[in-house]
């Protein structure tokens, strides 16, 4: 299975690429408008890059970035059903069942597998290996995996964040905060990925560098402006 895994490693590129056109096509609007805004198309596309890269999680067998992902996926749809107007956004209560389900469903996938393997521990936080890699970096410490996993939820609490403050003013937004866990979360993500060689992972955090210091250039600026007045 770990052959097939290494085989399968490089599907994961989809999910980098349409985060990254995500952000582009998002800073791109921005500076036509002078200002960070967000659209129907960045939430589109952040709902299909969670869908990828939680099955490339999955098969990679890498729990802590399935999970996350999963709960993503939904904030993302909720989101786009915030956004929308021909009918009342779903109930709140109906978004909270949703995310608990998603969670217990991506948990049961991973005791199914380890029961269906017949592990003797669960492996839930492989470290996957590339086609082109000659070596696999499984001697990395539980250490760097908690750091991981730490770092990881810091880049996706901006979603969690971002989705609080949304249904506070029931419409989408993407605030202040939210760049600046962007920018940090992903720094600390690009150090961890690093670390256990998984470039699938490293790509997304490292290319969003650049869009997640402009947008908090452009809200400073604005705000700055705005105080001149």
């Amino acid at each position: 299975m770990d052959e097939w895994r290494t085989l399968l490693y490089p599907l994961g590129f989809l999910s980098t690429i349409v985060f990254a056109v995500r952000f582009m096509i998002q800073w791109w609007k921005s500076e036509k408008a002078h200002r960070s805004l967000v659209t129907r198309s960045f939430w589109q596309l952040s709902l299909i890059g969670n869908g990828l890269l939680l099955i490339h999680s999955l098969i990679q067998l890498q729990y802590h970035v399935c999970i996350v992902q999963g709960c993503n996926a939904v904030i993302a749809w909720r989101n786009l059903n915030l956004m929308q107007t021909q009918r009342p956004p779903t109930p709140f209560h109906r978004v909270v069942g949703l995310l608990i389900g998603v969670s217990f469903t991506i948990s049961l996938a991973f005791v199914l597998q380890d029961w269906f393997a017949l592990h003797n521990h669960p492996h839930w936080f492989r470290i996957p290996t590339a086609p082109w890699q000659s070596f696999s970096s499984h001697a990395v410490s539980l250490f760097w995996h908690l750091l991981g996993s730490v770092a990881y939820l810091l880049f996706s609490s901006r979603f969690w964040i971002q989705w609080w403050l949304a249904e506070k003013a029931h419409e989408s937004q993407l605030p202040l905060i939210f760049w600046w866990l962007s920018l940090v979360g992903a720094l600390l993500s690009v150090i961890y990925f690093m670390r256990i060689g998984d470039s699938v992972n490293l790509i997304g955090p490292l290319l969003g560098l650049i869009p997640y210091a402009r947008n908090l250039m452009l809200i400073y600026k604005t705000r700055t402006a705005a105080e001149s007045l």
